[in-house]
């Protein structure tokens, strides 16, 4: 995945942690780990979690330069709203608007929203 698609992956993730009103702990650190490895600043970033909590949800229109890297974002996406513990209808919905936007639909979807659950549920079981 190139820089630039990062970006947006953490851009999207901040907006999916936010969606439901409440950005928790576990989630952030999945946003700062990535934060990290793209190489954005604290106070870039902090603008990007003031956004997300604002209700800019801007990133659901993530541009992936290829489909092996769309399905790799949403994957990850879907792991962030599902690593609290519950993915929220507010997530949800966020989370079909960006696959539509990477044109992931169906089966594909499905496959990928079960893979972001279970990747999600291993870290949360070895965090306990």
């Amino acid at each position: 995945m190139k820089d630039i698609e990062k970006l947006e992956l953490l851009k999207a993730v901040l907006a999916v942690a936010a969606a439901d009103g409440n950005l928790k702990r576990s989630e952030m650190a999945v946003a700062e780990g990535l934060a990290a490895r793209v190489g954005v600043g604290q106070a870039s970033f902090d603008a990007m979690v003031n956004a997300a909590q604002r209700g800019d949800t801007s990133a659901a229109s993530i541009v992936m330069q290829s489909n092996e890297s769309a399905c790799k974002a949403l994957e990850l996406l879907v792991g962030e709203a599902r690593i609290d513990g519950e993915i929220h209808e507010a997530e949800r919905e966020l989370l079909v608007r960006i696959a539509g936007r990477l044109k992931i639909t169906g089966d594909s979807f499905q496959a990928i929203y079960k893979a972001g659950i279970d990747r999600a549920d291993r870290i949360r079981k070895r965090r306990s």
